[in-house]
């Protein structure tokens, strides 16, 4: 027993001198700590470069973001992480599209101090088999047209709640000379996000399909509403509703389309007007109103699809940092970094913690009054393994023409079932 004692204490001493060096933001072998994060392209901003500066100078421990293409951020992250060269925090979406990764490798959060704080829903989209596999500092969000309401107002238009309403907003809009929709198909996760959005849509009506899709009773080609999606993106593109440059428009151009009144829509969250408002503060952009997306839609739509919470962070359980990530994590959620961080970041609408309050923006509170609150989980949300760089490239190609939407709706089916197959889900 007292050789046991003794070991012990030898243990804690150890413990003590390893915690005691994080502290001080050096390793075990005395040499300073660096954090690697890797991330897509857009998702690091300035205040997380300059929360990270913070850090640094209240800990010594330096933050090194790692920052990757996005149609190549995931395949870029699951080899490291299969090989077992992963960084020690990695960021990717919360909900379902977690199960891409390999949920084994992830440092379990469940009893981290901050922990108990977090929001109930940034809590339940990040937890798999009892375990809190990520810390978010998102926000829950969707997807929706944003208008500029003052070319709205100025054509006595209202928000259409069907198809073909909104083909009668883009006639009237065209006749004046304003182009209808700014639209990125390079950008390949952002028009598959009309499928995302139209799949709630889809789930009002048949109540099951969720459960159907991911036990493979159903496919996306049975789906009625995304077979229409893919016709009518085709066909708003074919009239030129996308205007005369859509296929090489980009994602950082298009507060830009809407800044200036060039465009009148985007397909944009619930606080990207904000962003439009930073960039053009002359643009009016504060006022501009939402409504759900009606592409794919069987008659009006009266759903909002939201997402399972944006992008969150992960720790590799076996890193050379664990408790240097443990002492950033615990850094990123005090109440004054938090606040901090959210007062930064006008596209986050939501907070994951309860000490921070945002007023919700003008397109949050529309769109709430448009669907009559009914909001429900979105496709990427609700569907096993919703690939969005992959999905986004089926619909490209239907709408240069390489494919039919029915072509293009059997790939995703062939590719969902690849990935199921390969994660041992039955049914497939």
């Amino acid at each position: 027993m007292k050789r046991t004692a003794v070991l012990l204490s030898a243990s804690v001493i150890l413990l003590a001198g390893a915690a005691s060096l994080v502290a001080e933001g050096k390793s075990e072998s005395g040499k300073p700590v660096t954090i690697t994060i890797a991330a897509s392209q857009n998702w690091i901003k300035d205040i997380d470069r300059e929360i990270a500066e913070d850090f640094k100078s209240e800990t010594g421990i330096t933050i090194d973001y790692q920052v990757n293409p996005d149609d190549q951020y995931l395949q870029i992250l699951k080899t490291k992480l299969n090989t077992g060269e992963a960084p020690d925090v990695f960021m990717w979406a919360a909900g379902l599209e977690m199960l891409q990764l390999p949920l084994d490798k992830l440092l379990d959060l469940s009893n981290e101090p901050w922990a108990a704080r977090e929001k109930e829903w940034a809590k339940a989209t990040t937890t798999f088999d009892g375990k809190l596999l990520a810390l978010n500092t998102w926000s829950i969000d969707g997807w929706g047209f944003v208008y500029n309401d003052q070319i709205f107002d100025r054509y006595n238009l209202e928000p259409p709640r069907t198809y073909d309403e909104l083909l009668n907003v883009c006639e009237v809009l065209a006749s004046n000379g304003i182009i209808q929709i700014y639209e990125i198909p390079i950008d390949l996760w952002h028009t598959q996000l009309f499928l995302d959005e139209i799949a709630a849509q889809a789930h009002e009506r048949i109540p099951d399909l969720y459960e159907k899709l991911n036990t493979n009773q159903m496919k996306f080609a049975d789906v009625e509403e995304f077979r229409l999606a893919l016709e009518q993106i085709k066909e708003l593109a074919a009239k030129g509703y996308f205007g005369e440059t859509y296929m090489s428009d980009t994602w950082t151009r298009a507060t830009e389309a809407l800044g200036t009144g060039k465009y009148a829509m985007f397909l944009g969250y619930t606080s990207w007007q904000m962003e439009v408002l930073r960039d053009y503060p002359d643009s009016g952009a504060e006022g501009f109103k939402m409504f759900p997306s009606p592409i794919g839609a069987i008659g009006e739509t009266t759903v909002f699809g939201t997402s399972a919470g944006g992008v969150v962070q992960m720790a590799v359980k076996d890193g050379d940092h664990v408790e240097a990530v443990r002492q950033w994590f615990n850094y990123k959620t005090r109440p004054d970094v938090l606040n901090k961080f959210y007062s930064m970041r006008d596209d986050l609408g939501n907070p994951s913690f309860p000490e921070v309050e945002k007023r919700p923006t003008v397109g949050l509170s529309s769109m709430t009054d448009m669907v009559n609150g009914n909001f429900q989980p979105d496709g990427s949300t609700g569907i096993l393994f919703w690939d969005m760089m992959s999905n986004g490239a089926e619909v490209q190609s239907v709408l240069v023409g390489a494919i039919t939407p029915e072509e293009a709706l059997a790939n995703i089916d062939a590719n969902r079932a690849r990935t199921a197959k390969a994660a041992g889900i039955k049914g497939f």
